[in-house]
């Protein structure tokens, strides 16, 4: 079958164009190599002078270097979208442009109409709407386009359909001197014109695939700040289009946007340091001027000088007291069966603010799930955001066997460690979750338990480990309701906090603050219980 972007001006193959055609990877990464982008000069007057056929006003030379990018992120995805098309929706989501009140081009005027007036119904959607509500970085904007034209593909004609995807250079001297009208006439726009004829005859698709993107997700995202070129720090970009293409993530996405904007809120704090007063602890050569040694006061001024700016002068120096000792959160989140529906809407929910919130006072996290076994988890940090759909998108179908995941946790915690310093866990479970007790034992003697259990309707918690808990919250039916899932989400968060700036206050203390600001060990709860129990007061070891 001929590819359509093979003939050149001249009639031949276009120079650096792919040996042939080659089936899309609706997951992978199919895009020619570099030394094929590099020459292939025809593919990329062919793609600027499809703009020929934009119906979008306003949009400049900044426009089409985006949509370029969009291409690209599409071709990694597998698409081979035209760029006229990239570049119309693109900007019409992002707000750089909009379309005309007639048709422009110098082509096809009919095809321009009908496309303009799709644009329009386009630019109505809650999507483009709501484009102030996230952040379009390439990388979001390129997975949206991919989401809105999946459902495009299997209605091309076959040899527009099965075009490999070619990666474009992004520099802007390629595209200085290329006029689209020009490049227009000069080349082959078969392609470009299958995409518009399809997109037009069936224009419900994008309209009911632009209908169907959760902006909340886009929003979700957006908190998270990214490096250059990413959607979200350490976000795969085959992971946030698992994201966009799932419906069922919907009440998890919901649940976490009630929580973080809150639990993200930049909260400040007295940044005192504590020093020892009782001596100096040595001389070195680095220090501040009140720490001076006497005696390098009394050298020449030039040579005083010369050793200012050659570090030689000697200074005392104090022991700094170690006021924060390095803790691990392992937050363990049941995957099982058990969790499905409302359990696991607010266990994920609850997990990733919870993480988020760790991560933000500086601490070491680790996110990971269990069912019959214990997986590998993320690093949730300050920073990198790969928790987002790790959380989102985990399906665990393994059954269920608790007595092993505590036995591998109790081998994993009894091994050496370099670096972990003290641990936490957090378990977020349901209320069946049947642990053996000397298990238990041996876990909370290496690390203080939070346990999180959600009970099924009408159930009550009776599990004969609870005593061994550092602390216990129990969610009930009326805890689930969407009016006070994230105000008792928030409580737990809270009081996690609580216990954070309680140790590390009484670590400046000396612990004498230990017996009120310390967890508390949890009694079983009986059946109108909703939190945690007071008991004698334990503090974490």
């Amino acid at each position: 079958m001929a590819d359509p972007r093979d003939r050149s001006p001249a009639g031949g193959r276009s120079p650096g164009a792919a040996a042939g055609p080659g089936r899309r990877d609706p997951r992978g990464l199919a895009p020619a190599s570099t030394a094929q982008r590099a020459v292939n000069v025809a593919e990329l007057e062919r793609q600027v002078g499809s703009l020929a056929l934009s119906q979008i006003e306003g949009a400049g030379g900044l426009a089409m270097m985006r949509a370029l990018s969009w291409q690209n992120i599409l071709a990694r995805l597998g698409y081979a979208v035209p760029l006229v098309v990239l570049h119309d929706l693109g900007c019409l989501i992002v707000g750089l442009g909009a379309p005309g009140p007639i048709p422009r081009g110098i082509a096809e005027p009919e095809l321009c109409e009908v496309w303009r007036q799709l644009l329009v119904e386009l630019s109505e959607s809650d999507l483009v709407r709501a484009q102030a509500g996230w952040k379009h970085r390439d990388p979001m904007v390129g997975v949206v386009l991919a989401r809105v034209l999946a459902g495009l593909v299997p209605q091309l004609p076959d040899d527009v359909r099965v075009l490999r995807p070619i990666e474009l250079p992004l520099d802007a001297v390629h595209y200085a001197r290329i006029e689209p009208s020009t490049a227009f006439t000069r080349y082959d726009q078969r392609q470009a014109l299958a995409w518009l004829t399809t997109l037009t005859s069936q224009r419900l698709l994008p309209l009911l695939a632009v209908e169907q993107i959760d902006v909340d997700a886009l929003r979700l995202f957006g908190l998270f700040r990214g490096g250059p070129g990413e959607a979200a720090a350490g976000v795969d970009l085959a992971d946030l289009y698992n994201v966009m293409v799932n419906p069922a993530l919907a009440d998890v996405i919901d649940f976490s946007m009630e929580l973080l904007p809150s639990i993200l809120e930049v909260k400040r704090d007295a940044g005192h340091q504590v020093f020892s007063i009782d001596g100096y602890a040595s001389i070195e050569r680095r220090g501040g001027i009140d720490d001076i040694e006497m005696s390098q006061l009394a050298l020449d001024e030039d040579i005083f000088e010369q050793k200012l700016v050659d570090d030689e002068l000697f200074y005392f120096t104090h022991e700094k007291q170690m006021e924060n000792e390095q803790r691990t959160h392992y937050v363990l989140v049941d995957g099982s069966a058990s969790m499905r529906g409302v359990r696991e809407v607010f266990a994920r929910g609850l997990a990733l603010a919870l993480c988020k919130r760790l991560a933000l006072l500086g601490e070491h996290v680790v996110l990971r799930f269990f069912d019959s076994r214990l997986y590998e988890g993320v690093r949730v940090g300050a920073q990198g955001h790969a928790e987002v759909p790790y959380v989102l998108q985990f399906r665990a179908e393994h059954g269920r066997n608790y007595a092993r995941v505590i036995r591998q946790l109790n081998a994993e915690l009894a091994a050496p460690r370099r670096g972990d310093g003290k641990v936490l866990i957090y378990l977020l479970t349901h209320g069946e979750c049947q642990l053996p007790e000397h298990e238990v034992v041996a876990l909370a003697a290496r690390a203080p338990i939070y346990g999180v259990f959600i009970l099924p309707s009408g159930g009550v918690l009776d599990l004969g480990y609870l005593h061994n808990l550092y602390r216990v919250h129990v969610i009930d039916d009326q805890a689930l309701s969407h009016g006070r899932r994230a105000q008792r989400a928030r409580q737990i968060i809270s009081e996690v906090e609580s216990d954070y700036l309680g140790g590390r206050l009484g670590g400046r203390l000396g612990g004498r603050l230990g017996g009120r600001l310390g967890g508390r060990r949890a009694a079983t709860p009986g059946p109108k219980a909703s939190s945690s129990t007071p008991g004698r007061p334990r503090r974490p070891r």
